[in-house]
């Protein structure tokens, strides 16, 4: 009986301790928990900043390889730097300075990323909108240059500001930019040659006169420019006879000429003494028998230019054009210029013929087109776009060989097949605009031109080019015009764009509105496509100026006008 109670007290001494060792345990557990918790906490950003700064070390390791020319292993250091950090100003700069300078794709997505971070430069965004330019994405560059436009724009900024104007058809606006660039940086050679190039692509005689003596400047001194302005100006249509003289001179004059280099110096030997044509012939033939295959192509070509076959055709024997696609075209055209056909048959009876069927078949259709033998060619050219159906790669080839091969029908229907494919969808939809050519019924261009506007929403020719179209067949009126009006209000000299917001005031009935586009500069008509004469002439017309649309009409050939560009005129007979 006495030591029940001791026995009880002991029990409950017992417990007590254990439950304080518990309650110590948990203590202890809950601090160390709480200091791993405040550890980790202070162990989160400094690893994060040990793997930006690894990021930021292998970016500039990635940046020597870059400029070194070791493009493969600058990839792969740029791929690891953004994988460590890839919102990291660093990384993101440099992988983006390198896709664009090696011309890949992701670039423009690479600039959109580095600005959007803080950091982002003038320079960063100056980069992005080059890129978007380079990849006509205009709508978004637009944006991004007009922002650099209004703080204190420096060259680099105004030459940007000249290509989009360019880019854009708005040539006398990008003149003006490039010509502040010239203001700013009087002895930048890159600006010299960005307005010369403006200029010699006018219509403006002085314009001309000024691009050549800016070309001529470039010439005149050692630099990086030097050997496109001499080039530039072998091209030029206006040279004198002493300037030509002095081209010549020039060119003779360049350190490692190339092959365009040296025919560009033989067209100007040719025009300067034609009597030593034979000559000047044999020398480059001698030249380029042992060349490059690349060079011994060009020149090929450059003597069918010049209705020399006998020399191509000594220069490029079967046996070797049988082997090459590149090599056998210039033999073709040349044994096509000669009108030795059973020679070509020959050729394509041979079983050593080492093209590609398709690309055969093509050929074959080309040699019955200048045999004018439609039937055979027509064959030919079905066969050769059933061989290249699944293959994206020998379907443009086709198209572009037809559409160049003035097969307009067959090179529809190939640019047809390969808009099945999405990634070559805009390429395609371009190509068949293009053949739908003017007077094309106006409805089934309007189909191709919807398909074009959906695959270049950036482009703004692209959605001018159709609500031209949809104002002709009178659909959608006021939101064509509205839309018309903006894209003139942006671009105010862009004489396309005006005249789809005339035609869109016609069709509202806004004679003096219609007119009151073409207000301005004088614009030289002779150059212009006949459908705009024809949306002129009525402008004038409904103006009550009937004299001037005659005399438009007039200047207008009636048989590249489609059905409702006719009736414009009142020419519905035509």
């Amino acid at each position: 009986m006495t030591d029940e109670p001791l026995r009880t007290g002991a029990t409950g001494s017992g417990r007590s301790k254990r439950r304080a060792a518990r309650r110590r345990r948990l203590i202890k557990w809950g601090v160390v928990l709480a200091l791993l918790a405040v550890l980790i906490a202070a162990v989160r950003p400094t690893y994060r900043r040990l793997k930006a700064r690894r990021a930021n070390q292998i970016a500039v390791e990635a940046d020597r390889f870059a400029a070194s020319g070791n493009l493969k292993e600058a990839a792969g250091k740029y791929r690891a730097a953004l994988q460590l950090d890839p919102f990291g100003y660093r990384p993101l700069q440099g992988a983006a300075r390198f896709a664009a300078k090696t011309h890949r794709p992701e670039a423009a997505d690479l600039w959109e990323q580095v600005n959007r971070l803080p950091h982002a430069t003038v320079a960063d965004r100056q980069n992005y909108a080059a890129v978007l330019l380079q990849n006509n994405r205009v709508t978004t560059a637009e944006k991004i240059v007009s922002e650099l436009l209004k703080s204190d724009p420096d060259p680099t900024t105004l030459s940007l500001a000249a290509a989009y104007a360019h880019l854009t058809g708005d040539d006398q606006k990008a003149i003006e930019f490039a010509r502040l660039t010239m203001v700013q940086a009087p002895d930048d050679d890159r600006a010299r040659s960005e307005l010369a190039q403006l200029l010699a692509g006018s219509a403006d005689q002085r314009q001309r006169a000024e691009a050549r003596n800016l070309l001529w400047q470039l010439a005149s001194r050692e630099g990086s420019f030097k050997k496109s302005a001499v080039e530039a100006l072998a091209r030029a249509p206006d040279l004198s006879t002493a300037e030509e003289a002095r081209v010549l001179t020039a060119l003779h004059s360049l350190p490692n000429p190339m092959a365009t280099e040296a025919l560009l110096a033989a067209d100007l030997e040719l025009k300067l003494n034609p009597q030593d044509g034979p000559s000047i012939f044999d020398g480059l033939v001698t030249r380029y028998s042992k060349s490059a295959l690349a060079d011994m192509v060009a020149f090929a070509d450059w003597l069918n230019t010049h209705k020399q076959a006998e020399r191509v055709l000594a220069l490029i024997p079967p046996e070797s054009a049988v082997k090459d696609a590149t090599l056998l075209q210039p033999r073709l055209d040349a044994l096509a210029d000669l009108d030795r056909w059973p020679e070509i048959d020959q050729i394509f009876a041979r079983s050593d013929l080492s093209l590609d069927p398709a690309v055969a078949e093509a050929f074959r259709a080309r040699s019955a087109l200048a045999r004018k033998a439609p039937l055979d060619a027509d064959l030919h050219w079905n066969k050769a776009i059933m061989l290249a159906s699944n293959s994206p790669a020998r379907l443009r080839f086709i198209a572009s060989f037809a559409e160049h091969s003035h097969a307009r029908p067959i090179a529809q229907k190939t640019y047809e097949q390969l808009a099945r494919f999405p990634e070559h969808a805009a390429f395609a939809y371009r190509g068949s605009q293009r053949m739908a050519g003017p007077g094309a019924d106006a409805n089934a261009t309007r189909a191709i031109a919807q398909k074009v506007a959906a695959t270049s929403v950036d482009d703004p020719n692209a959605q001018d080019q159709l609500a031209y179209l949809n104002l002709l067949l009178g659909a959608e009126i006021d939101a064509n015009l509205a839309e018309a009006k903006k894209r003139v209000a942006q671009h105010p000299t862009r004489l396309s764009f005006r005249v789809t917001a005339a035609l869109a005031f016609l069709r509202k009935h806004d004679a003096s509105s219609a007119l009151a586009q073409f207000e301005g500069p004088p614009i030289d008509w002779s150059r212009t496509p006949p459908a705009w004469r024809a949306v002129y002439a009525a402008a004038l017309a409904v103006n009550d100026d009937a004299e001037a649309a005659q005399q438009m009409v007039a200047t207008i050939p009636l048989g590249q006008l489609n059905k409702q560009e006719c009736e414009l005129i009142g020419q519905a007979g035509h």
